[in-house]
């Protein structure tokens, strides 16, 4: 099976149709299913068959070793394994097909005016949930018309699978995925290291969403700071995790030093630990990693993320700012189902409020507006993000 994604192929059609530059490079970080959406664009091309050439480069077949047996070709599909140097396929191209069109793969946007950069990324929930034909549509969760408890059975999936096309196709493949990314990272470690690197990995698995501290990790672990902070930049590098930093204004009475980490797939997290969804780990940070991986996706050019935490624990889950105006939006992540305003989202209004046009709270299944001094509050599903 290969995950549909209708809407990207849709998207990728009007792109070459509309745009006449020769070469586009289909951009994403491996296991995006940059190689599905290769075979769904030649299903859905307006070529027939007899006018694509596909080329699939390995280390066994890399370029200088391949043959072009269709000469008058008008596109050409380029499949690879292997790292790619355009200026290699342009001269392969001019000495073979010149007036073909051409679509490769490539882990990284290529700077270059003769390409098209094509990008995508990996599966969102709501194209998640579309491919199960339950369509998420706010106004009708707002109006008490959505069947949230269908929408939360697809949540659970999807949580437990993470959002990468290849997961998605197959369960299967989210221990597999996992222990490609750490055979990579391994790279990096002495041999003696691997085993305290995977324990290290799990021990941020169980404590994703809490506060990021090195020396209480070196001291459960028994190992140096030195390490854990080595460990830390591996992850990081490799994309494993993500980072997010405290909302603080007054040093005196709110958390200024330390970070939360989350996963940057949640089929990351269960592989860690192998275990399935919310064994092993806690629920409220798990459904915190899923609202941010969602928030990140949609606003992360347009906004920054934190957290906000008072000395005293008060505590709000994301803090939404604004790039352009500064203006906040507090969200607290709850699990419960709940139409109750937290303390702690009342005190970071009581002192951010006139930077805040308003506030929400992603619960369970809890729909409900309500006020602070004239700010809406929305009260909304997890499903809504």
């Amino acid at each position: 099976m290969i995950f549909p994604r209708t809407k990207l192929i849709t998207k990728f059609n009007e792109l070459f149709s509309l745009n006449n530059t020769q070469y586009i490079s289909i951009v994403g970080e491996a296991w995006t299913g940059k190689s599905s959406l290769l075979i769904r664009i030649k299903e859905t091309s307006s070529y027939t068959e007899s006018e694509i050439e596909s080329i699939y480069l390995t280390d066994e077949s890399p370029l200088n070793q391949v043959q072009i047996t269709n000469h008058d070709a008008k596109l050409i599909i380029i499949d690879s394994d292997l790292p790619i140097n355009f200026n290699e396929i342009r001269t392969f191209i001019d000495s073979n097909s010149p007036d073909s069109r051409v679509i490769f793969t490539s882990e990284s946007p290529l700077d270059d005016n003769s390409v098209e950069n094509f990008f995508i990324g990996t599966v969102s929930f709501r194209e998640y949930s579309e491919s199960m034909d339950q369509v998420i549509d706010v106004g009708a969760i707002m109006r008490w018309a959505a069947n949230i408890d269908e929408l939360n059975k697809i949540r659970d999936t999807y949580i437990h699978l993470g959002a990468y096309p290849t997961n998605l196709d197959n369960s299967e493949n989210v221990q597999i995925a996992f222990d490609n990314k750490l055979s990579i990272m391994n790279q990096e470690l002495f041999k003696k290291e691997e085993w305290d690197f995977l324990e290290f990995i799990r021990t941020v698995a169980l404590n994703v969403g809490d506060i990021f501290k090195e020396e209480r990790i070196a001291k459960n672990m028994n190992i140096s700071r030195r390490k854990v902070r080595k460990y830390t930049e591996i992850i990081l590098k490799h994309n494993l995790i993500r980072a997010i930093g405290p909302w603080v204004e007054n040093h005196t009475t709110e958390l200024s030093r330390h970070v939360k980490v989350y996963f940057s797939d949640l089929a990351y997290f269960h592989a860690a630990l192998w275990v399935g969804y919310y064994h092993g780990g806690n629920k409220q940070w798990v459904i915190e990693n899923f609202i941010l991986t969602e928030l990140d996706r949609k606003l992360s050019t347009t906004h920054d993320i934190r957290f906000y935490r008072k000395k005293s624990g008060a505590e709000v889950s994301f803090i939404l700012i604004e790039k352009e105006t500064s203006k906040l939006t507090p969200i607290e992540v709850t699990t419960r189902s709940t139409n109750i305003i937290p303390q702690a989202l009342k005190t970071f209004y009581e002192t951010y409020g006139e930077r805040i046009d308003h506030a929400m709270i992603m619960n369970d299944s809890m729909v409900w507006q309500k006020e602070l001094n004239n700010t809406p509050v929305l009260i909304l599903p997890h499903v809504a993000i």
